[in-house]
C-alpha cells in the first residue's frame, strides 16, 4: 500500500520543451488508437493527435502528473470544438444552399444576406488552416492582393505564396466537398 501512495508521489513531473518529444513518443499511438475509436476515421484522428499534443507546447510542463488523463482533456475539448464548428458550417452551408435555390428574383438584401453567408463560410473554413496560407487566401480573396504584394506583406517568396493560396484552395474544396457528400448534395 505504501508503493502506491509513494508512486503517485514519485510521478514524472515535465519541465522542459524537449519532454514533449518524450510524452509523445509514450502516449501518441496509445492516444491515436483511442481517438481512431471514437472518431472513425484514422486520417481525422490522426489530425487530432497532432493537435493535441501541439497543445503542449504552451503547457508548463512541470506541473503534469497524468499525462493520459491530460491528453484526453484536451482531445475531447478540440472534438467538441470540432463537431461544434461542423455543425455550424453545415449550417451555414444548408442556408447558403437554400439562399441560392430561393430564385433568380433576389434583391439587394437576399445578395447581400448570400455574399455575407459566404464569407463566414469562408472564414470557418479558413479557421482550420495554419496561419500563412489562411492570412494568404485571404489577402488574395477579400482584399484583392496581388501574389507579390502578398509575400511582401508576409515576408516570404512569391512562391510561397503560390503554395499557401493552394493549399487552402485545396482544403476549402475538400471541406465543401465533405459537407455536400455528407448531406447527400
Amino acid at each position: 500500500m505504501s508503493t502506491s501512495s509513494q508512486d503517485s508521489h514519485t510521478a514524472p513531473v515535465f519541465s522542459a520543451e524537449g519532454d514533449v518529444n518524450s510524452l509523445y513518443r509514450d502516449h501518441q499511438p496509445w492516444l491515436l488508437n483511442w481517438l481512431k475509436g471514437k472518431l472513425g476515421c484514422p486520417s481525422d484522428a490522426g489530425d487530432m493527435s497532432q493537435d493535441t499534443f501541439l497543445r503542449l507546447l504552451t503547457v508548463d510542463l512541470s506541473v503534469l502528473r497524468e499525462p493520459r488523463a491530460y491528453l484526453l482533456v484536451i482531445a475531447n475539448r478540440l472534438m467538441i470544438n470540432r463537431h461544434r464548428r461542423r455543425h455550424l458550417e453545415a449550417d451555414v452551408l444548408q442556408q447558403v444552399a437554400h439562399t441560392m435555390e430561393s430564385g433568380n428574383h433576389k434583391g439587394p438584401a437576399e445578395i447581400v444576406a448570400a455574399r455575407d453567408l459566404l464569407h463566414q463560410v469562408l472564414i470557418m473554413l479558413t479557421e482550420e488552416l495554419p496561419e500563412k496560407p489562411r492570412e494568404a487566401f485571404l489577402l488574395a480573396r477579400t482584399e484583392g492582393l496581388s501574389y507579390h504584394q502578398i509575400a511582401r506583406r508576409l515576408d516570404v517568396s512569391e512562391s510561397s505564396v503560390k503554395q499557401y493560396i493552394s493549399k487552402a484552395l485545396v482544403h476549402c474544396h475538400a471541406r465543401l466537398y465533405d459537407d455536400f457528400r455528407r448531406n447527400g448534395e
